[in-house]
């Protein structure tokens, strides 16, 4: 019986990291692309409006 319970746990477990590693990985891209598209956006403003420099 110990056997079962062992081997039904063990069993879950790359489930969970792949889990993991799909919901970093997804957040990291979405930073990722936030950053870029931001920066090419910022690129289209006129210097006269841009409050950040």
């Amino acid at each position: 019986m110990s056997t079962l319970v062992v081997g039904a746990i063990g069993g879950t477990w790359p489930y969970v990291t792949a889990s993991w590693i799909f919901v970093l990985a997804s957040i990291g891209v979405f930073a990722i692309a936030t950053v870029v598209r931001g920066r090419r956006l910022s690129r289209r403003v006129p210097p006269e409006r841009r409050r950040w420099s």
